[in-house]
């Protein structure tokens, strides 16, 4: 007697198919939620390290660091390095600071300059991940390495970075003027430096830091050795959160369409750090006026309700 051993039928095995591709349709989503939302926490606490290493700073130096070290002058003492720079050693990159000889630039106008050639220019490759987000898809190295004489990079590569510090709340709207590189609203923009007693809106309601995306392109330009107002490492409230990189409202600066604007790749929002340390998620709804608040150092304004 011929025994038939059971098997599944074909319309069996696909209803079986059918099956398995309906759940994975349903917890993907869940997946990529659960990525999304532990790559916000790794953000939410670079933005946290960077934050406490500028208290930091301040401590030993009894003022916050310059948001760029000088102004548009010519020599080499005269240069467009970014604070992000003067805080490595309170983040525990003390070889990638040693790199960096100030007493030569970056980012000079000197012709007689060769930074480029010394371990300086090396240096601007570096890419620190306390200062890139997991969710940002900027490349690594910028592409806008030319927008004058005094930011070529000589040929050498540029490391882009996810964060920039908040100047205020001057920026694209108001136009080219002197206000947003050198009086700007917030705690860090050209060559002045404020101490803490400077913030009388308080430090836990005071912006510090912030999300930038597309940091590789032109329109959006993030290297985080360099500052550039509206663009590298300097942005403003000028614009809401989330404005994406050649929306308006823009300045043609340098002869790009700069917005300098805050944003991410988080979900309904761009996450913020503040004076005191503390971290938060701003929405891309936020009311303009008390985004704009929380970017001055002594606005006096009364703020309720920020975050999500």
């Amino acid at each position: 007697m011929v025994h038939r051993r059971p098997a599944f039928t074909l319309v069996e095995l696909l209803v079986v198919i059918a099956i398995i591709g309906v759940l994975v349709a349903l917890l993907l989503p869940a997946v990529q939620a659960a990525r999304e939302a532990a790559r916000r926490i790794q953000c939410s606490n670079n933005l946290k390290q960077i934050c406490l290493a500028l208290c930091s700073y301040e401590s030993a130096y009894k003022v916050f660091p310059p948001g760029r070290v000088a102004d548009d002058g010519g020599d080499i003492t005269h240069v467009g390095t970014s604070g992000f720079v003067l805080i490595l050693p309170q983040l525990e990159q003390q070889t990638i600071y040693e790199m960096f000889d100030f007493r030569n630039g970056p980012w000079c106008n000197a012709s007689t300059s060769v930074w480029y050639n010394t371990t300086t220019g090396d240096a601007i490759g570096q890419r620190p991940t306390v200062y890139v987000c997991p969710s940002d898809e900027s490349e690594p190295y910028s592409q806008n390495t030319l927008i004058n004489t005094a930011y070529n990079t000589h040929g050498k590569k540029a490391a882009t970075g996810s964060y920039a510090m908040v100047v205020g709340t001057i920026g694209a709207a108001d136009g080219l003027s002197g206000a947003m590189k050198f009086d700007n609203t917030g705690v860090f923009f050209y060559i002045s430096t404020m101490k803490a007693n400077d913030v009388t809106d308080g430090l836990s309601e005071t912006l510090f830091v912030g999300e930038v995306v597309e940091a590789h392109t032109q329109n959006s330009s993030n290297i985080w050795s360099r500052a550039v107002r509206e663009l590298d490492s300097l942005r403003s409230t000028s614009n809401p959160p989330n404005t994406f990189p050649g929306e308006p409202i823009y300045m043609s600066n340098y002869g790009l369409k700069v917005n300098g604007a805050f944003a991410s790749r988080h979900p309904g929002g761009v996450n913020f750090g503040f004076g005191d340390g503390h971290v938060a998620f701003l929405s891309e709804n936020v009311n303009l006026d008390v985004y704009r608040a929380l970017s001055t150092r002594d606005g006096n304004e009364v703020i309720n309700g920020y975050d999500e």
